[in-house]
């Protein structure tokens, strides 16, 4: 068997076989031989039919037999020997199988690309600068006290901004009631679920006092009930309480984790915050250098590994939107307009991904046993785990390569980003 391969495009090779003809007439021989074994002919034993007559019969059925295994068996040998990582295969062309001639045909096959990164140093790249001050320490230490205030009754108080307010209401629109509630209790913050207009009506307002206003409700106002109506409201307020944050001392500090102390807190605090900056500042970094890895080195990316990273970015999508507890059923995704929307990005991604992989290869960059365990190590403590329940969750290849490829793609981000061009400011 001969076979040539040539380069169609950077993602297609063309596969050229050619099987000699004596090797043909013996398959086709064969498979004359084992068809009489096994069909029955009117008037013969099974096998003891004459072979001139099983040739008249199954010719046509024995050629394309031969016809479809050799297509089938040359084209793995072929790729096997060339070392080919095929993703689809397209349409064969030739292969007319004709007693006493060379078989011959070719087939186009999409490949993954043999690809060489270039100018992968010097990438410019703008990182911001971490800068945790007090104040923001401040503030995330008084986001920590809102879910523990409490809402108490004061005698005389009038309606403020943060307060929670108790009240009835009837709301008519052209005539006719549209809704309407005896007790009702919203917190004046956020405009839900009467809007931020209905809110501002509300201010000044103490228990016993009455309350009579119009609003028009946009249409895109999450109420269908108000959506783009003008509603008339008689409101009757019967109770206004007091948002009350929790004393900010030690006792407070305590309730959050291994903390001894309001000092304590404030230190961790300080920690944390300066973690998520670096964090938000690597992964600034880490989009600079996967768009200047893109963009100068520019090739043919194939097909196939774009529509497979397009859905599983739907996937993800689809997935992320069922847990916020959105209604798929009714949202009636267009997964045509999703893929459309998504492919730029996942054609990047998977040009990324095939530059990292090179990067790697270029620089001898590798991930041995002993990182991945001590990741898997780092994750245990992590998550405050048994290590052995880690190592499970790896336990079989496919995982446990799918977290060496993320330790690897570290690695080179990493290495990318020490021979990157580091730039101050922001980029023009």
């Amino acid at each position: 068997m001969k076979t040539n391969v040539d380069a169609v495009s950077g993602v297609e090779k063309k596969i050229r076989v050619e099987v000699p003809a004596d090797e043909v007439s013996r398959r086709i021989e064969e498979e004359f031989v084992e068809l009489r074994k096994m069909v029955p002919l009117k008037g013969f034993r099974k096998g003891k039919a004459p072979m001139d007559m099983v040739k008249r019969m199954f010719r046509d059925s024995v050629r394309a037999e031969v016809s479809e295994r050799l297509v089938k068996e040359s084209l793995t040998d072929a790729i096997k020997e060339k070392d080919l990582k095929v993703l689809s295969m397209g349409e064969v062309d030739g292969g007319e199988l004709v007693e006493g001639e060379d078989f011959v045909f070719s087939a186009t096959v999409e490949v993954v690309p043999e690809v060489e990164a270039r100018d992968y140093k010097g990438i410019p790249v703008y990182m911001e600068m971490v800068n945790v001050t007090d104040e923001d320490v401040a503030a995330a230490i008084e986001r920590l006290r809102t879910p523990y205030a409490q809402f108490l009754p004061e005698e005389g108080r009038k309606t403020r901004i943060g307060d929670l307010v108790e009240f009835g209401f009837t709301a008519t629109s052209g005539g006719e009631t549209v809704d309407s509630n005896d007790s009702v209790s919203i917190v004046l913050a956020n405009g839900i679920p009467f809007g931020q207009e209905f809110e501002q009506k509300m201010l000044g307002a103490g228990a016993g006092d009455a309350r009579s206003f119009e609003i028009t409700f946009p249409v895109q106002h999450p109420v269908p009930k108000y959506a783009g109506k003008t509603v008339a409201f008689e409101v009757k307020v019967s109770g206004v309480r007091e948002r009350r944050l929790p004393e900010l001392d030690d006792e407070f500090a305590k309730q959050f984790g291994d903390v001894s102390g309001l000092d304590d807190l404030r230190v961790k605090m300080r920690e944390r915050l300066v973690a998520e900056a670096e964090d938000k500042a690597r992964r600034g970094a880490d989009e600079f250098l996967r768009k200047g890895l893109a963009e100068r080195n520019v090739f043919d990316v194939p097909a196939t590994l774009v529509k497979r990273q397009t859905a599983a970015m739907i996937r993800d999508t689809v997935e992320r939107m069922g847990t916020q507890g959105m209604d798929l059923k009714k949202m009636k995704l267009d997964v045509d307009k999703m893929s459309e929307r998504l492919a730029p990005s996942a054609e990047r991604m998977v040009r990324v991904g095939l530059l990292i992989d090179a990067v790697s290869r270029q620089e001898n960059l590798d991930v041995p046993f002993s990182e991945i365990d001590a990741e898997m190590k780092r994750m245990a403590e992590t998550a405050g785990m048994e290590l052995e329940k880690i190592r499970e969750t790896f336990s079989s290849e496919e995982q446990l390569d799918s977290l060496r490829d993320r330790l690897l793609e570290r690695k080179v981000m990493n290495y990318l980003l020490e021979n990157a061009e580091m730039k101050e400011g922001v980029p023009e």
